[in-house]
């Protein structure tokens, strides 16, 4: 993949999606609101700590406390995008079962997008990273923003996996939606979970689970795909074939937007380098570094790209193999 830097003073990134007033419920019983959340509150925050300019397009309602959009500002992300309309944002409860187990709760939603909601000059970034909570970034915006001949990153999350409402558990019918999102994307980021929720039950003679589920979102129309498996690290699957990519040791203390800063980290370095298997192992260092503290969307929470690098020194050079 070539590099892709933007080199003017255009965005790096853009970075669509809903952001939420959350209530997090965690195992124990014990619960922490009202919280900002999303996958684009933490990857936006987290990219622009990284050092890269980005612009977040969202929507929120009147009801959106001040105090939660003091993040964004205190980390320079543009704001531009931002539309406050009607009364209510997209509010949540996220219930963890376990750790690595979560479903969510909707109480309100703000409204869904169009390409109309991009300001003039979030056209030409770098990279789209597109990460909705519920469905809110319609097929037909992702394949508007194909016609711009820009990267366009996904996470599956939003589009029947763990943070949505609604899931397809392999229902073909319901599959017919997501490949017009597959078509459209340069890649596709899942958990396991998330693949779970959407795919079902998926039977191949691949070796493992995540190998099946990557090749079907591949015969889907998605052309890279990575999934995340927790502590056991990335998959990643093209049509050159699949890797595992290890992890870093991590004293986890909060797990709350792992992969989202995951992403961040990834497509931080994937902007700076065009190389994905670098990329991959530049976001695994983001998400353990947050992980190992707490304090959910925080720029301090967020580390700088110089400290990612000396991590990376620190710990172990890039691990991974091929299946």
């Amino acid at each position: 993949m070539d590099k892709v830097r933007n080199t003017s003073t255009e965005l790096d990134v853009v970075v669509i999606g809903h952001i939420i007033i959350e209530t997090i419920v965690f195992p124990d019983g014990s619960i922490l609101t009202p919280v900002l959340g999303s996958p684009a509150a933490y990857s936006s925050v987290a990219m622009a700590r990284l050092g890269n300019k980005v612009g977040l397009c969202t929507k929120v309602g009147s009801d959106m406390p001040p105090k939660l959009m003091n993040v964004f500002k205190e980390a320079g992300v543009d704001l531009e995008g931002v539309k406050t309309i009607g009364k209510y944002s997209t509010r949540n409860r996220l219930i963890y079962v376990s750790m690595e187990q979560k479903r969510v709760e909707y109480i309100n939603k703000a409204p869904s997008f169009s390409i109309s909601d991009l300001p003039k000059s979030y056209l030409s970034p770098s990279l789209f990273y597109i990460c909705p909570m519920d469905f809110e970034v319609p097929p037909e915006m992702l394949e508007e923003l194909v016609k711009t001949g820009k990267p366009i990153f996904v996470d599956l999350g939003g589009y029947g996996g763990a943070t949505s409402s609604i899931h397809q558990f392999g229902d073909e019918s319901k599959l017919i939606y997501l490949e017009r999102i597959l078509r459209s994307s340069t890649v596709v980021k899942g958990s396991f979970e998330d693949c779970g929720l959407i795919l079902g039950k998926v039977y191949s003679s691949a070796p493992a689970p995540e190998v099946a589920y990557a090749e079907k979102l591949m015969t889907l129309g998605a052309k890279s795909v990575l999934i995340t498996l927790g502590s056991r690290g990335v998959y990643f699957h093209n049509c050159g074939g699949g890797s595992y990519f290890q992890p870093f040791r991590c004293e986890a203390i909060d797990t709350t937007g792992a992969g989202d800063v995951f992403c961040a980290g990834l497509i931080s370095e994937y902007i700076k380098t065009g190389k994905i298997e670098e990329a991959i192992l530049f976001g695994e260092a983001v998400a353990c570094m947050v992980i190992e503290k707490s304090g959910g969307v925080k720029a301090e929470r967020m580390p700088t790209r110089e400290e990612v690098e000396n991590f990376i020194k620190a710990r172990h050079p890039l691990q991974y193999k091929e299946v």
